[in-house]
């Protein structure tokens, strides 16, 4: 019941921010203020015994030019998922983290070129599963942690819809870890 009233408010909050911004900038006369996202991470062990680990990370953001200029609200969703052997058992940790956050872009010379820093708060779901050898079946436990997410990456422009984009995120959580995230966004 926590974890779906935690969801529940989190969800409510990013969804009156954002609705705000949308309804902001369709109003205005620039466009590109919404974008949605995807990457292909990179993620160090959350720990020791386990391999680097993969995972993917979609994304939506809207300037919030009611508060700055620069600043954009996001939430993403992610998955991460790290495997070790232990004692002849294997180990599967799963991650899938909701952030929700804010992404400050710093002046640049460059029109292509964005530079950014941002903040994200962290509900994150996690199971571990272990195979029970030499029995047959897994044992498996799930959790909900909370955190926060400091970052910071840049943002090129290939043309006026579509960017790449790549950042390095610290997850400061239980079983922490650092990821490398590298996409696509497309502006609207």
């Amino acid at each position: 019941m926590k974890r779906f009233a935690l969801i529940t408010l989190a969800a409510l909050i990013v969804c009156s921010i954002t609705a705000t911004a949308f309804a902001k900038s369709a109003g205005s006369s620039s466009s590109q203020d919404v974008e949605v996202d995807g990457s292909i991470a990179v993620a160090s062990a959350p720990a020791s015994g386990f391999d680097t680990g993969v995972g993917v990370t979609f994304g939506f953001g809207a300037m919030l030019p009611q508060i700055n200029k620069n600043l954009q609200g996001r939430v993403e969703l992610s998955y991460f998922e790290w495997s070790a052997t232990e004692f002849g058992s294997d180990v599967t940790y799963k991650r899938v983290p909701v952030d929700i956050g804010g992404r400050f872009f710093l002046p640049t010379q460059s029109g292509n070129l964005k530079v950014f820093v941002q903040g994200m708060l962290e509900v994150s779901f996690d199971t571990v599963e272990v195979s029970n050898f030499p029995f047959p079946g897994t044992s498996s436990e799930s959790d909900t942690h909370l955190g926060f997410v400091p970052g910071a990456g840049i943002e090129i422009k290939l043309n006026p819809s579509l960017s790449f984009v790549a950042d390095a995120r610290w997850h400061l959580i239980t079983d922490d870890y650092f990821t490398l995230q590298a996409g696509l966004a497309y502006h609207f």
